[in-house]
């Protein structure tokens, strides 16, 4: 007998989690999506991996590498499908905490046959994007295998996989309850009226994940944080590889004839109302509605680390919310209703992170087996607190 998983967002969490299941021959799979597949802040995402970079811990490297080899594959099977672009990386060091990061990361990248260096010469950091201030940095790792994906791309590609495995996938519609009986989570409702019942349900929505455990009453712990994008088009003609960029406070990636640069999300302040809150994210425009303070902000970044953007001027902006948790890390697995599960809080980790956890919480789901990352991500180290 089939077990029944219904899967609620249809970004790149839950597209990646159903085509999981749908390896699975005992699995039935249906993703519910109240717009397109791959739309929401799946499609804002920058969609960087980087092979080493501050946005999760050299704990985690393996995470990162199965994610990156993960969209390799799709682009090997067919070129574009998961919108690479290949431009390289430079990490820049501020400090020796810094430099002993990213040269852990650079050892882990060499020996899963990537190349890596960390670079001291600021004549060659310059040499590889001559618009930066090395001034203030003591070094940067830099590699030229990676650059940054699609998310939208990436999440039609696991949707096509899982419906070619027999999954189901209902866009258009939304979810408006989740139903349960004796605290645990039985069915679901939509705005169609049609009531469907399931063995276990997970909830893949992102910033949305607050909105959809209340209709259990269950107090999902995440906070939005602002994803602000601002588009820039540089002064100068860009005859240059411009490599994703990356300092502890923004990064900054080549958009067409753009310079795309956002406020990095561990750099957040979840107590800070400016950074930080609980907001619906279906009240976000589609464009616009970012903040002076951001942009501000990162003028001042670029004036003091990448002068040859001061003079670019403020071709389009949008704002979206990432869904963080107090230690920035994604919520997985089990909840205190039974059958209802999370994979959300990635915060901006989301494509980077899906690939292994969706791995996981799929065997989980199907064979009842935990890994180190349905332990280590698991709800209860938040509830208990």
């Amino acid at each position: 007998m089939k077990k029944k998983i219904g899967i609620i967002g249809g970004g790149i969490s839950g597209t990646a989690l159903g085509y999981n299941l749908s390896l699975y021959d005992d699995a039935d799979v249906t993703i519910y999506e109240k717009d397109r597949i791959g739309c929401g802040t799946t499609s804002k995402s920058a969609g960087t991996v980087c092979l080493f970079d501050d946005s999760l811990n050299n704990r985690y490297w393996d995470v990162r590498l199965y994610g990156f080899e993960t969209y390799m594959k799709m682009e090997r099977e067919e070129k574009g499908s998961a919108g690479f672009d290949k431009t390289g990386t430079l990490v820049c060091a501020l400090s020796e905490k810094d430099e002993r990061r990213i040269k852990t990361g650079i050892a882990l990248a060499r020996a899963a046959g990537y190349t890596g260096e960390y670079i001291t010469d600021k004549e060659r950091i310059k040499a590889i994007l001559p618009m930066l201030n090395t001034d203030a940095i003591i070094g940067a790792g830099y590699t030229k295998d990676d650059g940054y994906f699609d998310g939208t791309m990436i999440s039609n590609n696991f949707a096509a996989k899982m419906t070619a495995n027999g999954g189901k996938i209902i866009t258009g519609v939304r979810v408006t309850a989740i139903n349960a009986e004796g605290g645990t989570a039985k069915s679901v409702t939509t705005d169609a009226g049609d009531t469907e019942a399931y063995d276990v349900i997970v909830d893949c929505t992102g910033p949305w994940s607050r909105f959809t455990g209340a209709m259990l009453d269950l107090d999902v712990p995440i906070w939005h944080t602002k994803a602000e994008a601002f588009f820039l088009a540089p002064a100068e003609n860009l005859d240059y590889i411009f490599p994703v960029l990356k300092f502890p406070a923004f990064y900054a990636l080549r958009a067409g004839n753009n310079i795309f640069i956002c406020k990095s999300h561990l750099s957040m302040d979840l107590d800070n109302p400016m950074h930080a809150g609980q907001w619906d994210p279906d009240k976000l425009p589609e464009r616009g509605g970012t903040d002076d303070y951001f942009i501000e902000f990162l003028y001042e970044q670029m004036e003091k680390d990448v002068p040859g953007l001061v003079d670019a001027g403020l071709s389009s902006s949008w704002l979206s919310y990432r869904a963080e948790t107090r230690d920035f890390l994604p919520i997985i697995g089990e909840t205190p209703i039974k059958n209802y599960l999370l994979a959300t809080g990635y915060g901006g980790n989301g494509v980077i992170e899906a690939p292994a956890v969706s791995r996981d919480l799929a065997k989980y789901i199907m064979r009842g087996e935990s890994t180190l990352l349905i332990e280590e991500w698991a709800f209860s180290r938040l509830w208990k607190k």
